[in-house]
């Protein structure tokens, strides 16, 4: 009964623990300490990153076609929702919703005029995960267990890229809860050059030079957050982003921090990428072996390979029992 009760307190306790997010406006959840993610991959995919590169693919060549879509819907409902002045609600939405589309513009960064994209890696919170096997290795492949927050510091510790990091949001109700307090923190009741509004009331009678310097900032937020919003469909995936915000020509940026965008073939389609480096692969704990790759000189074939790489990294095969 006593390690009952100690167990309940202890998982009260956790409840109650604030939710680490990117920051106090951004209220994405990001990676807990001691956690691990898990990058699926093929062969030369772990070949590529362990000679020390992540090739990272623009956003808008993702695999999902509503991607990046899902927090300008989520905001429009947000607006639908609290507002009871209609004209007015159709007014903000479709001002914000271009702001959006002007900044997620190739040519735009910010205000200024440059050739830039944002880029993303995909991990999964999940190891072993049959649903990941079977979208990007064909159950072939390979999973790299990374010490997450490890890799994290590795690539904030380089200063010649924005970057953001988050855990995917796929829930409905939580994606509306998370515009609203964001929407609620940022413009009402503050001192940001908004103090005529104090509630969702006052959005109805706002006057259109009040509310102008509105959009662009309510579009900067949705912005960001349409990058970790996605359709609860793909809830199994469990996964955690890694955003680049990488300039290629113009803007203020000078010659030697702009960097090279690259191209790949895959089904006949080109897909822009930037290369990433990682000076150091000390995150890498484990490689997973895929349930179907059953040669008898795989697991000694990455075994070999980390021994002449002179890394640490525990191999093993999959425990998913699969045939074929």
């Amino acid at each position: 009964m006593e390690e009952h009760l100690r167990a309940k307190v202890n998982m009260n306790q956790e409840q109650k623990k604030p939710r680490r997010t990117i920051d106090e406006t951004l209220l994405i959840p990001i990676l807990e300490d001691g956690k691990k993610l898990y990058h699926y991959t093929s062969a030369s995919g772990l070949q590529g990153i362990c000679d020390g590169e992540f090739w990272v693919t623009e956003k808008s060549f993702l695999n999902d076609i509503t991607e990046f879509q899902v927090a300008t819907q989520i905001f429009c409902e947000v607006i639908d929702k609290h507002m009871t002045n209609v004209a007015c609600a159709e007014k903000i939405k479709k001002k914000v919703c271009d702001e959006i589309n002007r900044l997620s513009r190739p040519g735009m960064l910010g205000e200024e005029i440059a050739y830039s994209g944002d880029y993303v890696i995909s991990f999964s919170l999940d190891n072993d995960s049959i649903l990941m096997w079977s979208e990007y290795s064909e159950f072939y492949g390979y999973c790299m267990e990374f010490d997450g927050n490890e890799l994290i510091k590795t690539f904030q510790s380089s200063d010649d890229y924005r970057f953001l990091h988050g855990q995917v949001v796929y829930d409905h109700n939580e994606q509306v809860k998370i515009i609203e307090e964001t929407l609620e923190n940022e413009f009402f009741g503050c001192e940001k050059g908004f103090e005529y509004l104090n509630s969702w009331d006052d959005l109805n009678n706002v006057t259109n030079e009040e509310i102008e310097d509105l959009y662009l900032w309510v579009a900067v937020i949705i912005n960001a957050y349409n990058v970790f919003f996605k359709q609860e469909c793909f809830k199994g995936e469990h996964e955690y982003r890694f955003v680049f915000t990488s300039i290629h020509d113009g803007g203020r940026v000078a010659e030697d921090e702009r960097e090279k965008q690259y191209f790949r073939i895959k089904n006949e389609v080109l897909i822009p990428f930037i290369k990433k480096k990682i000076p150091n692969l000390n995150s890498l704990k484990a490689v997973i072996i895929g349930p179907k790759n059953k040669s008898d000189i795989v697991e000694k074939g990455v075994r070999y390979f980390f021994r002449n790489m002179k890394l640490d990294v525990n191999v093993y095969k999959s425990k998913m029992p699969i045939r074929y």
